[in-house]
């Protein structure tokens, strides 16, 4: 029988929700390269790269010292190259060595058994989950940008 959030609200569901999957993630990514918030770094320069620090942070809701942080380990550890933006001179774009992509693809194999078994014991199809985050990340952003106009104008 699977055990019950307690009824509190959508916010309290998520939290209990996320500790337990940030749980999860730790436990399967344990002997891994690379840990899970590294590895989303890592796959978004995989999968959509090259992009800039500001694309990322954005990409990521990551605050940007935390990314920084996140780049400047890769950097240190060869897995991160940085070149001229074309555009925008004052830019850089950055992408993963050939060393950050065999550090990710070591990583994904701890990765993706996990994800096909969370797929597959979803109640519902992931693709109607990812819908539900989207807009759930969607009221976020609104809610903080109702804040920051009550906060700026007060």
């Amino acid at each position: 029988m699977p055990e019950q959030i307690p009824e509190i609200s959508l916010l309290f569901d998520l939290f209990v929700t996320s500790n337990r999957i940030r749980r999860l993630v730790e436990v399967v990514l344990a002997e891994a390269p690379l840990r899970a918030e590294e590895y989303a770094v890592y796959s978004l320069l995989f999968d959509h790269g090259p992009m800039t620090a500001t694309e990322m942070r954005r990409a990521l809701a990551m605050p940007l010292s935390t990314l920084l942080d996140h780049l400047r380990l890769m950097e240190d550890r060869g897995h991160l190259r940085r070149r001229p933006h074309p555009r925008d001179g004052r830019a850089q774009e950055l992408s993963l060595t050939i060393e950050g992509t065999t550090q990710h693809r070591l990583t994904n194999a701890f990765w993706e058994p996990m994800h096909r078994a969370l797929d597959d014991a979803l109640p519902v199809p992931a693709g109607q989950v990812r819908a539900s985050l989207r807009a759930l990340d969607q009221a976020a952003r609104a809610a903080l940008a109702a804040r920051d106009e009550m906060s700026s104008a007060g």
